[in-house]
């Protein structure tokens, strides 16, 4: 006899449906025991094959509406069955493949997510635990029973916050700040200081105390740190000043730390500012130099103080003896030592001055330490100045020559007179005996010196520019072979050209005439390399040459 033949739904591990036919018992034939549903409640039976079939005798069930089904569909892994207290096991959704019928409706306190589809994205799977958490913000106070809450995972409406009626969990914006490097908060928070009433502000102020010391070194949250200080109470601000005592030399040691030093050092009173002078006090040398400390040491140096200040020079010079001229020598040392020569009174920086002169052709020498020279001569004492002037006149060829010490022959030009210029020119032009070609000439001809005798051609006085021209014409072969002293012999057969018609504005067909000779040494960023081979050509093929370059020049 034929079975009759149904369609069979098998039910697979990823929740979907594997239709194939199966047998149907006749209506006469009894089910076999290990055929037959077990009843509600009965132990489960745990069925070996992979995949389970479930014979749907009765036709397709029925489709129920999320409303009208009472218990939740099977979501995705839900094979996984807790052990009960009597040993027999139950499945963790309401419904199993070998029961085939529903277990009662879960209770309220029930662990089942949404009513959905395996797969749907209301699955206990896909809805992260970090949706039970809630954000308080309300338009009164954060207490307030009219309170409303924002879920975590939504952006915050930082416009709509910023209105002045509206509070929010001030502490939460804080937590995003430290913890999640949050700009956005932090700026937040800097306006609302800004715009919000005296009891916000007061508010904001207090939650930022609580974590204090982790925002002075967050990257936005040392800002918000230093707005404290101008619109917190006396009370606040000397508790913020509580957190940086003791703290003061790693903050000053860190990137961001360092600036909150500096504003408390305007803003504390003077008793706490004295107590973070003497932390700061206990590692001289290491911080002087360091990148971020020595920014602090600048702003030491420019305190003002209404009673008797720290005997802060006292410690640097008996830590620094010695070492004044590695000091100036570094990239942050040398701001440090030319703050030292503005701000503090002569017994205090003399020592340092003493070994600055003394080491002073080292010091000349270096990539940060001819600033230290250049401050001294513009803005030192005549005394100073003068002995520091007696040393580089001295070696004014080999600095006029060195890539970093030339930068100091170079602010002695623009910042001394007339008789420094003479002393300097008599100097380079001074020949020795066995070599013919004076120092002037190897000056003109270096990538580093060219620039300061193109700067005497062109503002110098003009005995000045008539001595250094007449050295130059001896050499002119050599100067125009040469890349850098082209430039230089360009400009003396220009001025030449210009004087042999009495008149600087002026000049043969062909020439650059019309350009002045006392024009600023930026003008020469157009002189060609091979400038005054054009000069030798006057047809009319290239006088519109000449004319480009003279505008280049203008």
């Amino acid at each position: 006899m034929t079975d009759d033949v149904q369609l069979s739904s098998q039910y697979t591990p990823l929740g979907g449906s594997i239709w194939r036919r199966t047998s149907i018992p006749p209506a006469n034939q009894s089910i076999p025991p290990q055929q037959q549903q077990p009843p509600i409640g009965a132990p489960y039976k745990q069925i070996p094959a992979l995949t389970r079939s479930i014979s749907l005798s009765l036709g397709p069930a029925p489709v129920l509406s999320p409303a009208e089904a009472k218990w939740s569909v099977p979501a995705f892994g839900g094979h996984k069955r807790n052990q009960s207290s009597n040993g027999s096991t139950s499945g963790s959704s309401g419904w199993s493949p070998e029961r085939g019928t529903p277990d009662p409706a879960p209770s309220s306190g029930s662990s089942y997510g949404a009513v959905g589809t395996p797969l749907s994205a209301h699955s206990r799977e896909f809805t992260p635990a970090i949706h039970s958490q809630q954000m308080q913000i309300n338009s009164a106070t954060p207490s307030s029973s009219t309170a409303t809450y924002m879920a975590l995972t939504e952006p915050i409406n930082y416009r709509h916050l910023l209105e002045r009626s509206v509070n929010c969990n001030w502490e939460y914006i804080v937590d995003k700040i430290v913890n999640n490097n949050d700009q956005q908060a932090s700026i937040f928070l800097q306006q609302k200081l800004k715009i919000g009433s005296a009891e916000q502000k007061f508010s904001i102020i207090e939650a930022i105390s609580e974590q204090a010391y982790q925002l002075m070194v967050n990257r936005f949250g040392n800002f918000l740190v230093q707005r404290c200080f101008e619109h917190g109470t006396p009370e606040q601000i000397e508790g913020i000043a509580n957190a940086i005592k003791g703290n003061v030399l790693s903050l000053a040691m860190d990137a961001f730390g360092c600036h909150v030093v500096q504003k408390a050092l305007d803003c504390v009173d003077e008793s706490i500012k004295s107590e973070m002078v003497m932390e700061l006090l206990r590692r001289v040398a290491d911080t002087v130099v360091h990148r971020y400390a020595c920014h602090v040491w600048q702003k030491l140096f420019e305190l003002r103080w209404d009673d008797t200040p720290p005997a802060i020079m006292s410690y640097v010079n008996r830590e620094l003896t010695g070492m004044w001229t590695q000091v100036a020598l570094g990239e942050t040392g040398s701001l440090v030592v030319q703050n030292i020569f503005e701000n503090c009174v002569e017994e205090d920086k003399r020592p340092c001055i003493e070994e600055v002169i003394e080491n002073l052709d080292v010091i000349a020498r270096g990539q940060w330490g001819n600033w230290v020279i250049q401050h001294m001569i513009e803005h030192g004492s005549p005394e100073d100045a003068n002995r520091a002037l007696d040393i580089i006149i001295y070696n004014a060829a080999a600095y006029s020559m060195d890539q970093f010490a030339s930068k100091v022959i170079e602010k002695l030009l623009k910042c001394s007179g007339a008789d420094v210029v003479d002393r300097y020119l008599a100097r380079i032009c001074d020949g020795r005996p066995e070599r013919p070609r004076i120092p002037l000439i190897d000056i003109a001809s270096d990538a580093h010196g060219n620039y300061l005798i193109q700067y005497v051609l062109h503002n110098a006085t003009k005995s000045q520019r008539d001595l250094v021209a007449a050295q130059i014409r001896k050499h002119m072969v050599s100067l125009r072979g040469s890349k850098w002293g082209s430039k230089c012999a360009w400009i003396v057969e220009r001025y030449r050209n210009q004087s042999a018609i009495g008149s600087p504005a002026g000049g043969p067909p062909g020439s650059t005439g019309g350009v002045s000779i006392a024009g600023s040494a930026g003008q020469l960023s157009g002189v060609p390399v091979t400038g005054p081979h054009h000069h030798h050509h006057h047809h009319g093929g290239h006088h519109h040459k000449d004319r480009r370059t003279q505008y280049n020049l203008m």
